[in-house]
């Protein structure tokens, strides 16, 4: 097998992958958009449920706010061997920490709380999507290498 068929033959295999990864990528953004929708919808219901004022930006942290820790990070890790970076989620869990659904009171409807669960399901599919996002990325740059080389071998 010469080496220009070698090429064509991962060249059509980076080509699926990169359809692959296209297609869970669509898929993850349907996710994360239905995760958000509900959880915008919840909101909705908390706010008919205990009053316009009582859910709204006015009980979220200002500047003047006692300061606070986020609960979730973002950290990403570079895989020396491969080049590829792949980010993920830590959560952090204190003693004193407070839970962000308080800020809206101590007897909050449910539907708060799963609007706090729909958000968090929609971060961990954002995290998913970046990181299909970067193979694709990877992958398509990698495609356009062999296309070049395959140019150049073509030529000769």
């Amino acid at each position: 097998m010469s080496d220009l068929n070698k090429i064509c033959n991962v060249l059509d295999k980076l080509t699926l992958d990169a359809l692959t990864l296209i297609e869970e990528e669509v898929q993850m953004k349907l996710n994360i958009e239905n995760a958000m929708c509900g959880g915008e919808m919840h909101l909705a219901k908390s706010r008919y449920i205990l009053g316009q004022n009582s859910v709204s930006s006015l009980q979220l942290p200002t500047e003047n706010s006692p300061h606070f820790e986020a609960t979730v990070t973002v950290h990403s890790e570079k895989d020396e061997l491969i080049g590829e970076k792949t980010r993920y989620l830590e959560v952090v869990k204190r003693e004193d920490q407070i839970d962000p659904v308080r800020w809206f009171g101590y007897l909050v409807p449910q539907d708060l709380y799963h609007a706090q669960t729909m958000f968090r399901q929609a971060l961990q599919w954002v995290i998913r999507a970046t990181n299909l996002q970067m193979q694709l990325i990877e992958t398509c740059g990698t495609i356009e290498q062999l296309k070049e080389l395959k140019r150049k071998l073509s030529i000769h």
